[in-house]
């Protein structure tokens, strides 16, 4: 386990962290299935969290291979740039109901975005820690506690947390 665990990948508007140890035997698989809990548990405290949807929403893939963060909301808070519509060059308009009740900001059907310059500001009321490249703070912080933990996964079988 070194400095480069974990890729992190776009898949159709996602963000996901790819995990994979399953070239090695049953304790791996365990290994890889608790670091993959982990990470994304060490991902909630730097994740945007306005609504708290987006962490919700985030979770484990089923062969524990995965930590996905849906998008491609998660991708555009991911990216920490204001994203703007590529041909009309401006951002989500604010969307009523059919009772006139705002709804949320929306870009209109079918707009590529692009990146502009200026950063994502994100609301500290919600989540004082909340910023762009939440994965890549995570392991900044806890990558000794997951490389600890799966060791002993590892090396001791089990869950690995005692």
């Amino acid at each position: 386990m070194d400095e480069n665990l974990g890729k992190v990948s776009y898949v159709m508007g996602h963000i996901q962290v790819d995990l994979d140890l399953s070239e090695y035997d049953v304790r791996h698989e365990l290994a890889q299935r608790r670091l993959a809990q982990m990470v994304l548990e060490s991902c909630k405290p730097f994740m945007p969290m306005e609504t708290g949807s987006l962490i919700e929403r985030s979770y484990v893939s089923p062969d524990g291979k995965k930590v996905v963060f849906p998008g491609p909301y998660a991708r555009y808070l991911y990216g920490g740039v204001v994203m703007v519509d590529s041909v009309t060059g401006k951002g989500p308009a604010l969307i009523h109901d059919r009772f006139g009740v705002p709804v949320g900001y929306r870009f209109r059907k079918g707009a590529i975005l692009k990146p502009t310059t200026r950063p994502l500001s994100y609301s500290k009321q919600f989540n004082p820690k909340a910023q762009a490249h939440w994965y890549e703070a995570a392991k900044d912080q806890d990558l000794q506690l997951w490389v600890s933990t799966i060791d002993r996964i590892i090396k001791y079988g089990g869950g690995g947390d005692g």
